[in-house]
């Protein structure tokens, strides 16, 4: 697993909208268990190409890699790789930290 914390640095306008962020975040990963349970990997990739892409919009530059992986895991149709990389992403969202820039 990668080193966790790390701090991302967010833009200040963005602040009101984390906690919303977080929530659909956390959700993401309550649907990629299910669709790994469910042997779903076509949601996999779409829920790994979402991570990707949603964390990097909001400034979550570490949240790119580890959709990419989900993504690419789910794509290979490797369900060890997709739990190890929602692992991650579990990890990395209890413990980012979060600084905002002006």
């Amino acid at each position: 697993m990668a080193d966790f914390p790390i701090t991302e640095r967010i833009p200040s306008d963005l602040a009101t909208l984390l906690e919303r962020f977080f929530d659909v975040a956390r959700q993401d990963i309550d649907s990629m268990r299910a669709a790994l349970d469910n042997a779903d990997f076509d949601e996999l990739v779409r829920l790994g190409h979402t991570v990707k892409g949603t964390g990097s919009g909001y400034g979550f530059k570490a949240m790119g890699p580890i959709g990419h992986s989900i993504e690419q895991a789910a794509l290979a149709r490797d369900p060890e790789g997709v739990l190890q990389g929602v692992d991650t992403l579990r990890h990395y969202l209890d413990t980012v930290q979060v600084e905002f820039e002006d």
